[in-house]
């Protein structure tokens, strides 16, 4: 045992020298790992490089809602909050890019661009969506009226955002991107609950968008289901609230919309969040046979066709009395406004939002930023 004790006082300080050269090792070798990183990486990098900018520039912060301001990494670097920013893949590459910063309620959301050229250049959602090509069935992106929209049974259009799995209806002539919700809510909600003079009963009331139940519901959706960085890659749309004319007399083909314009005789503005309208079911709908959007044959070839993962209220009422509106559950029907159904909501993301990664499907999402 002395032999044992004495051998170590020897070597004491080869030891102590041997574990100081293996942490200054693990440092190194931590630190290069760090530096490498990965792309997500180093836009943390630059999102906590711009709130530590602006933490002592709150005066060049937005001041108005969604308003939105940029600082670029250039500056960063000159401010000394950020080192020149190498591809991870390849170190003779330089990158550059810039952090959005958008003013939602009380709250700042930072975004980062970054682009590594040649190695990193995620494309802008829109870009994406205008080069897919159909597939062999002709599903796939059509541009209608300067809109990209989704048609077909089977289309790619899948898209993780705010932890919940949402599908591209379309991109309208301003870029921005339609996602419905892939599943129903659990709960029940009324499009309408008031009581209906007119009707004489409790039908609800169907002749005012604005005054409904199912505008607060979603309201209270999109406050409650959104963080503030969510809600910055979101945007303001008008919405399509029109009436439909239901030909009773021949129901099975018959339906005429009381507008020249699409579905938009009467329209909501700048609303963050909305329903599927009628006219989007119609349009997913490759069926030669579907000619107006009360057509049975629009629920073939018609991803928005399966009940299983569409069966919600829409937008849209009926201009033959105050107390019906339109849902879809397969096909296209209408009900008392009073009636307990469930929603896939519809939010809309901005011109801005960039794809990461994914290919569309259902177990391989589109990753959007």
């Amino acid at each position: 045992m002395k032999n044992i004790l004495s051998y170590i006082k020897d070597k004491i300080y080869y030891i102590a020298g041997a574990t100081i050269v293996i942490l200054i090792l693990l440092i190194v070798i931590s630190s290069c790992s760090f530096k490498s990183g990965s792309y997500e990486d180093i836009e943390d990098e630059m999102v906590d490089a711009a709130k530590s900018y602006y933490e002592t520039r709150t005066n060049k912060l937005p001041k108005k809602e969604d308003s939105v301001i940029k600082v670029t990494v250039s500056t960063l670097i000159e401010a000394e909050l950020l080192d020149e920013i190498v591809d991870p893949t390849d170190e003779e590459i330089t990158c550059n890019g810039y952090v959005e910063v958008t003013k939602i309620g009380k709250e700042y959301s930072y975004t980062p661009f970054l682009t590594c050229k040649g190695k990193y250049e995620p494309k802008h959602i829109t870009d994406k969506i205008q080069s897919l090509k159909l597939d062999e069935l002709n599903q796939g992106v059509y541009n209608i009226d300067g809109e990209y929209v989704y048609r077909g049974k089977d289309v790619k259009n899948y898209v993780k955002f705010a932890e919940k799995l949402w599908r591209i209806v379309k991109i309208d002539e301003n870029g921005v991107a339609s996602l419905v919700l892939a599943t129903p809510t659990d709960d029940n909600y009324y499009w309408d609950s008031r009581y209906n003079s007119q009707e004489k009963s409790e039908t609800g009331v169907n002749t005012n968008y604005l005054d409904t139940d199912i505008r607060k519901t979603l309201k209270t959706y999109y406050n409650k289901k959104f963080t503030t960085d969510e809600k910055a890659r979101m945007t303001s749309t008008n919405l399509c609230v029109g009436k439909y004319y239901i030909n009773e007399d021949d129901y099975e083909s018959s339906g005429e919309v009381i507008s020249k314009e699409k579905d938009c005789s009467i329209t909501k503005e700048n609303e963050k969040i909305g329903l599927l309208t009628l006219h989007d079911y119609k349009n997913a709908s490759l069926d030669e046979k579907c000619t107006n959007v009360l057509s049975k044959e629009c629920s073939n070839f018609n991803y928005l066709s399966n009940s299983d993962s569409i069966n919600t209220w829409t937008l849209n009422s009926t201009s033959n009395n105050t107390k019906d509106a339109f849902y879809i559950e397969g096909t296209i029907d209408y009900d008392e406004a009073y009636s307990g159904r469930n929603i896939n909501p519809v939010i809309y993301l901005t011109n801005k939002i960039i794809v990461v990664s994914g290919k569309g499907t259902k177990s391989n999402p589109y990753i959007v930023r």
